[in-house]
């Protein structure tokens, strides 16, 4: 299960900073199967680099409308070495749907609220929903300075960009010369309000100085 970071920054934690299960991913990658019993591990990985950032045992039984999933792992407390056996039962609830079918959600072990996605923060042994740990996003924290850096960088990793703000970007193999322009267009006008901004702040600065 790549694609969900780990990491944690300040102050409350964020939906970003969490291991996430999406259960509809869950369901595409082949990982539940409605009828059957299923087993293995999860995966979480940094979307840029690939690099896992956890892993943990599942198994899991669905029926026709009801079911279930066990995960196991082990955690360890950063500041002390201490390990800790986790085991999670989550429950599977179905609706059905205006036009036909139904629709799979967890049943939030903290809430009872039925959810498509759990969230796990760091230091936590419990997957819950947003709500149960009041969990906001990542944008919602940062100031508007903060989120033109940090659509900058999105841009520029889109496209394999590395290195800060104003560096050359080379063109990706198999990317066509049109599509790859296009993209430096976006980072370029990215990156004019991350300087404009600067330029502002600096100037302010330069005002409150004796």
């Amino acid at each position: 299960m790549g694609g969900y970071g780990s990491g944690r920054s300040g102050g409350r934690p964020t939906v970003e900073s969490c291991l996430t299960l999406d259960l509809p991913r869950l369901f595409k990658d082949g990982l539940l199967k409605v009828g059957a019993w299923t087993s293995g591990t999860l995966r979480w990985t940094v979307v840029s680099t690939g690099e896992e950032t956890a892993s943990m045992g599942f198994q899991s039984h669905l029926g026709e409308d009801t079911g279930y999933v066990r995960l196991h792992w082990t955690s360890t407390d950063r500041r002390t070495g201490e390990t800790r056996q986790c085991e999670n039962r989550i429950p599977l609830t179905t609706r059905p749907q205006p036009f036909g079918g139904r629709r799979w959600f967890f049943i939030c072990p903290r809430t009872g609220e039925s959810a498509t996605k759990l969230h796990l923060p760091s230091g936590a042994y419990t997957f819950a929903c947003r709500k149960a740990y009041r969990l906001g996003y990542r944008s919602q924290r940062e100031s508007p300075r903060d989120r033109s850096v940090s659509r900058a960088f999105a841009l520029r990793g889109k496209i394999g960009g590395k290195g800060g703000i104003g560096d050359y970007i080379a063109k990706p193999k198999g990317v066509h010369r049109r599509t790859f322009g296009r993209a430096v267009e976006r980072v370029n006008r990215a990156e004019e309000i991350v300087e404009a901004d600067a330029d502002l702040l600096l100037k302010r600065l330069l005002r409150r100085s004796p």
